[in-house]
């Protein structure tokens, strides 16, 4: 299953990458998101590039049909920032199931104008689990879809409380 998400911001692109990455704005977001744990594992700049790994397991509970399957909510994130090009690879890992599970995507920041940019996440989820693997593929989808509009709701939150430049 594909998936595209999008939010549009006031800021530019290199300032969003680099509250992105700014352990204040990290630390907030994923307490607004929900994150039961977050331990940052790996975070590593090379030229144009940064890798970041995290550990991450969301307090949300498994819908009953699915619990059978997935019992461990836990995954970790293994993001690679090319700067020079403004787009994130992404690819989650989960806690279980790792044979089973296939998620990866492309996060970019485009600008809109100046002092304005688009932040869009699209990419592909496939879970190979019979009778089961179409429905968590979309309950995941549903899931990710309100996580990147609290994200955003929250980004520009952060952003009105931000000192003007």
């Amino acid at each position: 299953m594909n998936f595209t998400f999008s939010h549009d911001f006031d800021i530019d692109p290199e300032s969003f990458w680099k509250m992105f990455f700014s352990e204040a704005y990290e630390a907030e977001l994923f307490r607004r998101l929900k994150m039961r744990t977050f331990t940052v594992l790996e975070r590593r700049e090379e030229g144009n590039s940064l890798w970041r790994k995290v550990k991450l397991e969301p307090e949300g509970d498994v819908p009953a049909w699915a619990s059978s399957v997935v019992r461990d909510t836990g995954y970790t994130e293994h993001d690679h920032l090319h700067r020079d090009r403004s787009v994130m690879d992404v690819t989650i890992e989960p806690a279980m199931m790792k044979e089973r599970f296939h998620l990866t995507g492309i996060f970019k920041v485009t600008p809109l104008g100046p002092g304005r940019c688009r932040r869009e996440f699209s990419g592909e989820i496939r879970i190979s689990v019979p009778l089961l693997g179409g429905k968590i593929e979309k309950f995941m989808v549903d899931k990710m879809r309100e996580g990147y509009d609290t994200a955003a709701a929250f980004t520009r939150e952060w952003l009105q409380r931000q000192p003007a430049a």
